[in-house]
């Protein structure tokens, strides 16, 4: 997975390698020094190709030190550039750049070049690691508006009056792709980005798929459709429509935003922290569309397939969490994060497949019959899902196992069984062969004087299947996202709006199944 740091993707815009291919003539500089990066001609000239992942693997700590050692004239790498008309493309040295345009702007993903590029919608996470940022800056280095004024006053201290002077004669070394064309500078990239950072292999065929159905409807659901535009070439109509689909189902999956460890709220977002989560989003709108981990993910010329995936992803969506009418209101914490509270992306998607397999089946009634302890054996066997992920693999390999271990359970509940006689017999399941050889595994850290953070989010996990809100009808725990109203008697039947006659229910248990039992009622069944 993309790590997570701070958003920097503001700093230097994105642009479509191929639209500026044309030859540039003369000679390029070799250095980049303070004094073109602050000259807005040439900054505004640099320019991250639309293949470039996210500026946004680096920590708080990495772009302080990355400042500091430009101002101590420390050694810093190369930058690898490329230019092309009025374009310089910064093939490999973009964290190294954008940090130190963000200091110079004060601008560490939640200022004004970041709100205009995000369209003012910034996640939580994000401004919370500038503000660590910028208050890491102030602490070891100060902030760029002091270094100005040093240059005006004999007043500052004397690291700074030092550093001001590295400052004004330190400058980036740069090299020069000499390809001639957009396919030859693009190979440099990925070339370049092998080593010592690797690209992530989903993250690259996302970049290598780039105008795919695929890739486009990843980068709006990542972005709620703002940032740089990778529909860009749509009607204004489809455009319209990516960047409206894209917002609904970035807001399903990550409102409300995650708060801090240790979890101390029931209400978590059903997608995690959702903050440099591109291979999940990949992973999702692929499996939603049936769309194999070899499979050619051709260019989309106009927008119709990338809406076609949009709205399977939110249809899907809509099965598990929103007050849709189909919503069955599934509770995060239940289902998708681990006891110690840390989202499960491979959960996530296999609770998305058994949920569909239910429907395909025409299950969902029964689901809900025995929703409340389904929900109770997945809660206190919580280390399964963790235990199948190590021993089956991390992705779509341990997918298909995770699926049948909650079928498994199902099958039991609806024949009856207990617990223990579900694990009996789930044990002579390879895949599950640790309910044989070892006792339940709590995750936690055992051992320690001090609580660790999963430790207390696990407690209060605990606590939240002891006292959390429930369904009036399924007895299922709630969550935020899909709590509706319902009569307790129906209207119907002659249920009253008042106070006595209200229970909160998930939307699928109000609607579909409170009127699939009324009707088998009537019939005798």
């Amino acid at each position: 997975m993309t790590a997570v740091g701070v958003n920097l993707d503001a700093l230097i815009p994105r642009e479509d390698f191929a639209a500026a291919t044309v030859p540039f003539k003369g000679t390029p500089t070799g250095t980049i020094g303070m004094g073109l990066l602050k000259d807005d001609f040439f900054a505004h000239s640099l320019r991250k190709p639309d293949f470039q992942r996210e500026t946004s693997n680096w920590t708080p700590q990495k772009i302080v030190d990355l400042v500091a050692a430009f101002l101590d004239g420390d050694l810093i790498p190369a930058i690898i550039l490329w230019r092309s008309g009025q374009y310089v493309f910064v093939i490999d040295g973009a964290h190294r750049l954008s940090a130190l345009l963000a200091w110079i702007y004060d601008d560490y993903g939640d200022k004004s070049r970041s709100l205009n590029y995000f369209q003012n919608q910034v996640p939580e996470e994000q401004k919370r690691l500038a503000d660590q940022t910028r208050k890491l800056i102030e602490a070891k280095v100060g902030p760029y508006s002091s270094y100005v004024d040093a240059n005006k006053t004999k007043y500052a201290n004397e690291k700074i009056q030092e550093r001001v002077g590295m400052m004004n004669s330190n400058s980036f070394i740069a090299q020069w792709v000499p390809a001639v064309d957009a396919i030859g500078a693009e190979n440099s990239f990925f070339k370049i980005n092998q080593a010592p950072t690797p690209v992530d292999p989903i993250e690259k065929r996302i970049l290598r798929s780039r105008r795919s159905a695929t890739a486009i409807a990843t980068r709006a659901i990542n972005r709620g459709g703002t940032g740089h535009k990778y529909w860009a070439e749509f009607s204004s109509d489809i455009q319209t429509r990516v960047e409206i689909a894209g917002k609904a189902i970035h807001d399903a999956l990550y409102l409300p935003p995650m708060g801090g460890l240790p979890i101390k709220s029931s209400d978590v977002p059903v997608g995690g922290r959702g903050y440099s989560s591109l291979p999940f989003l990949f992973e999702l709108v692929n499996l939603v569309n049936g769309i194999g981990t070899k499979d050619s993910l051709d260019v989309d010329s106009d927008g119709a397939r990338t809406i076609t995936f949009l709205d399977a992803v939110q249809k899907r969506l809509q099965m598990i969490t929103t007050t849709s009418a189909s919503s069955l209101g599934l509770h995060p914490l239940v289902y998708f994060y681990t006891r110690g509270g840390s989202f499960q992306p491979v959960a996530f998607l296999a609770v998305l497949q058994l949920v569909r397999k239910l429907t395909e089946k025409d299950q969902l009634d029964n689901f809900t019959r025995v929703r409340r302890p389904f929900e109770d054996f997945l809660v206190g066997h919580k280390e399964a899902f963790t235990l199948i992920v190590k021993s089956q693999g991390a992705g779509p390999r341990s997918r298909p196992a995770l699926e049948e271990f909650m079928s498994l359970a199902l099958d039991g509940l609806w024949a009856g069984r207990s617990d223990s006689e579900i694990i009996e017999g789930m044990a002579a399941d390879n895949r599950f062969r640790f309910f044989a050889t070892a006792a339940r595994i709590r995750e936690g850290g055992e051992g320690k004087r001090a609580f660790s953070t999963s430790t207390k989010s696990a407690a209060f996990v605990s606590e939240l299947v002891q006292s959390g809100v429930r369904c009036g009808i399924c007895d299922g725990l709630m969550h935020r996202n899909s709590m509706t109203t319902d009569h307790v008697e129906r209207m119907i039947d002659g249920g009253g709006a008042h106070s006595g006659n209200a229970q909160v229910a998930h939307p699928y248990c109000n609607t579909t199944y409170k009127e699939n039992v009324a009707k088998r009622r009537l019939e005798g069944v």
